[in-house]
């Protein structure tokens, strides 16, 4: 007889990461439960279609979190990306302190790569490693994720690519690792899949490996026309400090180590590389951003 696979509830699953997470358990036959703000809504919508239990609350409910919680085995925890520092640690310890509290038999935590023992000076990065710590000191079974830089947001408009150019923060020589937001679903589905062998780990998430000039082919190749690269100069990064920042943690900061790829394999033997996301889940937001049609990500 098969065995029932147990509840997780996600956190942020009308969201890009918590929506991967969520996919990815439904395609494995894991149940989830969702926490929504707005059960109406078209991706929540969409969501219980696929077979969620929908669940509405936020996170001041604390008592409907308590609830949301009882009976389920994991926890995909997951925070968006406007709240401030304070509000996000607070929040991310909650959900934790709760997680212990209901006995949850595995909490993931999704971080970023940004994080690491020195502080960058960029409110949402500085804002994780505190979540981390406050996981680390709870009886708890618990994995850390800690995503590469999306895909996805390489095709932002300030890059410049619906102008035929591409300008972005490495050098062209320079690489960095990027993940696709479909592949941190499948992660995380693999991490609640073996509990024993990720439990107390902290793994940093990616796809491939790029260099700016290699962006550039890869860019080109997709839009059938020359796509020049070039890196921001040095006035503007200093002008702006979110891309200084970012630009510099690639520099020498923890976006500058780099995760063996091969063992991303041994957990999702099924990573996309940039150029084939650009060719299937990413092509329409892809051609938005050159200006040839199709539908921006939000």
């Amino acid at each position: 007889m098969r065995q029932e696979k147990p509840t997780i509830l996600v956190f942020g699953a009308t969201g890009r990461q918590g929506g991967a997470v969520a996919k990815a358990l439904l395609d494995r036959g894991w149940p989830v439960r969702a926490l929504v703000r707005d059960p109406l809504s078209e991706n929540a919508v969409v969501l219980r279609q696929a077979g969620a239990d929908i669940v509405q609350g936020t996170f001041a409910e604390i008592d409907t979190l308590r609830a949301a919680m009882r009976d389920a085995y994991g926890v995909f925890s997951v925070l968006p990306g406007y709240l401030e520092e304070q509000e996000e640690v607070k929040t991310g310890c909650m959900i934790a302190d709760l997680a212990a509290e209901t006995g949850i038999s595995h909490l993931v935590y999704s971080s970023g790569a940004s994080s690491g023992d020195k502080p960058t000076g960029v409110a949402r990065f500085d804002a994780k490693p505190r979540v981390e710590a406050h996981i680390r000191s709870l009886p708890l079974n618990a994995t850390i994720v800690r995503p590469m830089i999306f895909m996805e947001m390489l095709l932002a408009p300030v890059f410049g690519l619906n102008e035929g150019r591409y300008t972005f923060l490495l050098r062209p020589e320079q690489s960095m690792q990027l993940v696709a937001v479909e592949d941190i679903g499948k992660f995380v589905t693999a991490i609640f899949c073996d509990r024993p062998r990720f439990s107390g780990k902290t793994i940093k998430l990616a796809s491939d490996t790029v260099t700016g000039d290699g962006l550039a082919a890869i860019f080109s190749e997709a839009a059938g026309k020359p796509i020049a690269y070039s890196r921001f100069g040095d006035d503007v990064l200093a002008a702006n400090d979110a891309l200084g920042s970012l630009a510099k943690i690639l520099d020498d900061g923890p976006l500058a180590e780099h995760v063996d790829l091969d063992a991303m394999r041994n957990i999702n033997p099924d990573i996309l590389s940039f150029r084939s996301w650009l060719a299937t889940s990413g092509k329409k937001a892809f051609q938005a951003a050159i200006g040839t049609g199709g539908i921006s990500e939000k």
